[in-house]
């Protein structure tokens, strides 16, 4: 079986702290708290990104099984039972929190062969008499045409079942295009792929949107390498 067709299901995390504790925080992440989760049943690869200018500038982006592996035992055990780095943590972080739980809609195009360095995601929500035409705009027109602007990578489209921590009223869905470079997606190849009268009608309807561009700061780390760093870590 390829685990990596089944990756269906999404957890993203946005966490910050105080500058002063990056490091820190950054350790916690790399040294216990990913391998920790990504180790999990269902849990498939992780990545972790950063965005100095959002509002929240750390997100960890968890490839899950389908998306009921958020809710299952495992995974609620360790939000449940924090150790003690990540109880430390916890209070560094404080509300600067937002987890949601995703399922895949729709992708274009393959997993990149390396980890591509930047990321560019767009939240939305969507009145809900117009959820059709907006699944196949997106489906039909923009996604394919933003998955051919040179140095996109990858496109993927994820619908959200629920916010699940945090303060934030998270938008229901969730875009997500892999580039190679930052200027990728204000490229004139970008803005004449954005520049259709489906797409600007469907902006127009857009709310509670949040547009970001986030920086790799930690390589995809795999369910297999995760449970090999555990036996590790154990032995």
């Amino acid at each position: 079986m390829n685990i990596q067709a089944q990756a269906t299901g999404l957890i993203t995390v946005r966490l910050d702290v105080a500058p002063e504790h990056d490091a820190e925080f950054n350790d916690w992440y790399r040294l216990e708290h990913v391998p920790q989760l990504t180790a999990l049943p269902g849990f498939v690869r992780t990545r972790r990104y950063f965005c100095e200018s959002a509002d929240i500038r750390y997100l960890a982006w968890y490839e899950t099984a389908d998306e009921t592996v958020e809710a299952g035992p495992d995974f609620q055990h360790i939000v449940s039972s924090p150790t003690p780095w990540s109880q430390r943590m916890r209070t560094l972080y404080g509300d600067k929190r937002e987890r949601m739980n995703f399922r895949l809609m729709c992708k274009v195009g393959s997993a990149p062969a390396t980890d591509a360095q930047w990321m560019y995601i767009v939240h939305t929500d969507i009145p809900d008499h117009i959820v059709d035409e907006y699944n196949a705009w997106y489906d039909s027109e923009h996604l394919p045409r933003c998955a051919a602007i040179p140095g996109v990578l990858r496109a993927r489209r994820y619908m959200s079942t629920g916010i699940l921590g945090g303060t934030s009223d998270g938008p229901k869905y969730l875009t997500a295009y892999e580039m190679t470079g930052a200027d990728v997606w204000e490229s004139p190849a970008a803005l004449q792929a954005r520049k259709t009268p489906w797409t600007e009608k469907m902006r127009s309807l857009f709310s509670n949107t949040r547009r970001a561009l986030y920086r790799l700061v930690a390589p995809a780390v795999s369910h297999q390498q995760a449970r090999s760093q555990k036996r590790i870590s154990m032995s």
